[in-house]
């Protein structure tokens, strides 16, 4: 099956992306489930669900094929010489291209995934050819498929490691955001990924992105870490259709939590997430270094309206680490742990540990629907002895998974260590909350050690955003080292295949045709 004739027959209609097409995906997966190869070839780009796996250490991507058929591994494409964190983030577009932000080279990956049996890197993304000056950014790190027009992507470009400004993009005091355009190939065919536009920032830092959705006006929030600003970016309509992006003059000051003109200067802010809830309309920026949550008007007026101190008083020793939303957005989710609740600070020694002490990973929630937020902390017997490292939920709110941290350097006591559950999946019902959440599963995965890393994503099928987990895949990671990526079965929670990969596979996005118009992706969009 010829490159040119896959996408040829997309655009004469033998596929599309529409109204119909959750109907053809949720069949082509059960097809899948049913065994039987029948008359498929070894890769069918436009109905195998498939695994895009960073091996970090080579700069490759390794697509594994999810439905069992055949060899798992369709291919491997290297991105550029081996360089140390050369690749950030993975994401695909409605007009079904997946990209890459290559952060080390300046530059984003265009692949199709389905003009052949196996996918195709088209070009490295820029500039626009007809404006160099419109181009990706220095580091681009994290990418975000736009949430209203799926055909566009944004990319946060960190700027240089020693200042943080993007000097690649003209920026004069921070970091910068590309825009990119892409358009499906339906009937009368479609257009290749392209830069249209490209935003500096007034802050420097991290980046994190979120869009205000109708019934406002779609802007962009992008906060910046080291500077401890939320920009406010307005679109511009253009002449002869399009868009163009600009930054407002006013920024959120998220150290003093007043709208400002002027560019402030670090306070510690740290602003480490940036969520929009559909259910209060609202934006939520997480302070990590206030040990905050700041919820902010789309409006600005005031810019913002609530907050809420999300690290427990003293005498509690639990410290929250990772924040995000449900998927119905009602919920802030915090995942923490408490490692000094076994320790005795007063004895005259000094701290000095209990016997047979533990780590207590911690769940919370903050229900952003009451009139005054507050933390509502769960006590979860399926936590002890765990360190939470990533977690994702499934769309329905029905799954949430959750890897852990190996590391034990840091454990005040040895018996925490050697106590310490390593190389887990764990598995829990949300769909209960505001009680805790069930604790359902706790899969073995494959052991990495104390510097490795399981990265993951959920495979969906189902209804149009309320999607149902599928499957689960887990990469099995170590600097240095050829990993593997582990298949796991949601319905029997058992890991099916381990599939050897290239070294240091640390990310792994589910993709099929379709899937963005589904709305059914359970990753992190960066």
């Amino acid at each position: 099956m010829k490159h040119s004739m896959l996408r040829s027959g997309v655009r004469n209609g033998m596929f599309t992306v529409g109204k119909q097409t959750m109907l053809v995906i949720v069949l082509l997966l059960a097809a899948c489930s049913t065994g039987g190869d029948g008359e498929s070839e070894p890769n069918t780009p436009l109905t195998t669900p498939m695994a895009l796996v960073v091996n970090q250490d080579d700069t490759t991507l390794t697509t594994l094929r999810l439905d069992g058929k055949h060899s798992p591994i369709i291919s491997t494409i290297s991105l550029g010489p081996a360089e140390p964190d050369a690749i950030g983030g993975v994401t695909f577009s409605l007009g079904e291209w997946i990209f890459v932000t290559h952060t080390a080279g300046n530059r984003v990956a265009a692949i199709d995934p389905i003009g052949a049996p196996t996918p195709i890197l088209e070009d490295f993304l820029t500039a626009n050819p007809a404006n160099p000056a419109v181009r990706i950014g220095q580091r681009p790190t994290r990418i975000y498929r736009d949430p209203v027009d799926k055909e566009v992507l944004w990319t946060t470009n960190d700027g240089d490691p020693a200042n943080g400004i993007d000097t690649l993009a003209g920026c004069s005091n921070g970091g910068s955001v590309s825009v990119l355009h892409n358009s499906h190939l339906g009937v009368g065919g479609g257009e290749k990924p392209r830069v249209t536009s490209r935003v500096c920032l007034s802050g420097t830092g991290d980046h994190f992105i979120a869009f205000s959705r109708p019934p406002f006006q779609q802007n962009a929030f992008v906060s910046s870490k080291t500077t401890g600003v939320v920009s406010v970016l307005l679109s511009v309509p253009l002449v002869g259709g399009g868009v163009a992006w600009s930054e407002s003059p006013g920024l959120i000051d998220l150290c003093t939590q007043q709208f400002t003109v002027s560019i402030p200067q670090n306070c510690g802010a740290g602003p480490a997430g940036l969520f929009w809830s559909q259910t209060t309309q609202k934006i939520y920026s997480y302070l990590s270094g206030h040990g905050l949550v700041v919820e902010i008007n789309p409006t600005g007026a005031p810019p913002i309206t609530k907050s809420v101190a999300i690290m427990p008083a003293v005498p509690s020793t639990t410290v929250y680490r990772s924040v995000d939303l449900t998927p119905d957005g009602r919920f802030l989710f915090l995942v923490g742990e408490d490692i000094l609740a076994d320790l005795i600070t007063s004895a005259p020694s000094g701290n000095v540990c209990q016997a047979n002490p533990k780590v207590y990973g911690r769940f919370a929630i903050v229900d952003l629907t009451a009139p005054t937020l507050s933390v509502q902390p769960f006590s979860i017997p399926g936590l002890d002895n765990i360190r939470p490292g990533h977690f994702q939920f499934a769309p329905d709110g029905r799954r949430l998974y959750l890897t852990q941290s190996n590391k034990v350097t840091d454990l005040p006591c040895a018996t925490q260590a050697n106590n310490l559950k390593k190389d887990k999946l764990l598995v829990f019902d949300p769909s209960t909350f505001p009680v805790a959440p069930t604790f359902l599963a706790e899969i073995d995965l494959p052991a990495v050690g104390p510097d490795g890393f399981h990265g993951m994503d959920v495979w969906v099928t189902g209804p149009r955003g309320a999607g149902s987990a599928k499957g689960v895949v887990v990469t099995n990671a170590q600097p240095g080292v050829n990993g593997s990526v582990s298949l796991i079965n949601a319905a029997s929670n058992t890991i099916t295949a381990t599939i050897p990969v290239g070294r240091n596979p640390k990310q792994a996005t589910v993709y099929y045709y379709g899937l963005a118009a589904s709305d059914n992706q359970a990753t992190p969009i960066w």
